[in-house]
């Protein structure tokens, strides 16, 4: 492994968060776009909006959000200094 000092080793974890917060956001603004495509096809067809029927595309969508909800608690609740945490743990062992 490299010798880095650790403002490269910060610099490097700081590269890969905003890597993975694109990645995020990314999937989030598809997400919506395409829910509100959706949601505007389905009210025009029928005029009620009903999002909780189980049709093969709202299973989609629930798993598709229940997918983004996850990946936003990795993103924000354990982030890096969560992770720094436990790296240290681990190399104090």
């Amino acid at each position: 492994m490299e010798n880095l000092t650790p403002k490269e080793v910060d610099y490097a974890i700081a590269k890969e968060r905003v890597k993975q917060m694109k990645k995020f956001y990314t999937s989030l603004a598809l997400f919506i776009l395409v829910f509100a495509i959706y949601a505007a096809r389905k009210y025009y067809k029928t005029g009620e909006i009903a999002f909780l029927d189980f049709n093969i595309f709202s299973v989609f969508f629930w798993i598709w959000g229940f997918i983004l909800a996850l990946k936003a608690f990795k993103l924000y609740i354990l982030n890096q200094s969560w992770e720094r945490k436990m790296m240290n743990k681990e190399l104090n062992k």
